[in-house]
């Protein structure tokens, strides 16, 4: 940012600090919360000022403060608090599956761990998967073969045991 778009911002920004809390506060119900609107709302002005148009500043950080505070209530919504969890507790055989897995997917490359993760965990497609990673669908695909072959190898093989192991 150039120096006199930096004293134009720090010039906004005490200008309207009092009226951006106030209307935080408003829209939060709380000062902490509010606080911290505002302040996550002047970071992202702070980032697009040079694009902002002159004059148009406290309608571009009203809408940044209302954007950021709805997606902070629907990410709310869909959070329930209860006293029991969902899901039922997990017994043993579970948990050592599940270490198994770790352990498996641990051995694989970065890349092919994240695709498989991203495919089979997240349930994104393919096309979904080479948006997100930016790589290549035709590589997505590959990657998913290659690290499920690898893990279908890794199962098959027998567990080392005793004096085997040690070898």
């Amino acid at each position: 940012m150039r120096r006199t778009d930096e004293a134009a911002f720090r010039a906004f920004v005490v200008e309207r600090q009092t009226m951006l809390r106030r209307r935080a506060f408003l829209l939060c119900g709380n000062w902490a919360d509010g606080d911290e609107l505002v302040q996550e709302a002047l970071a992202r002005v702070y980032v697009a000022w040079p694009r902002i148009s002159l004059g148009a500043e406290t309608a571009y950080t009203r809408r940044t403060m209302m954007n950021l505070y709805l997606n902070d209530q629907r990410r709310r919504r869909r959070e329930v608090l209860t006293d029991t969890t969902p899901e039922p507790p997990a017994n043993d055989h579970d948990h050592a599956l599940a270490m198994t897995l770790n352990g498996l997917l641990a051995d694989l490359p970065d890349k092919q761990r994240a695709i498989l993760v991203l495919r089979f965990w997240e349930d994104l497609t393919v096309p979904q998967i080479a948006e997100c990673t930016g790589v290549a669908e035709g590589t997505i695909k590959s990657q998913i073969s290659r690290g499920l072959a690898a893990l279908r190898t890794r199962l098959a093989e027998p567990p080392l045991t005793g004096a085997g192991a040690a070898t």
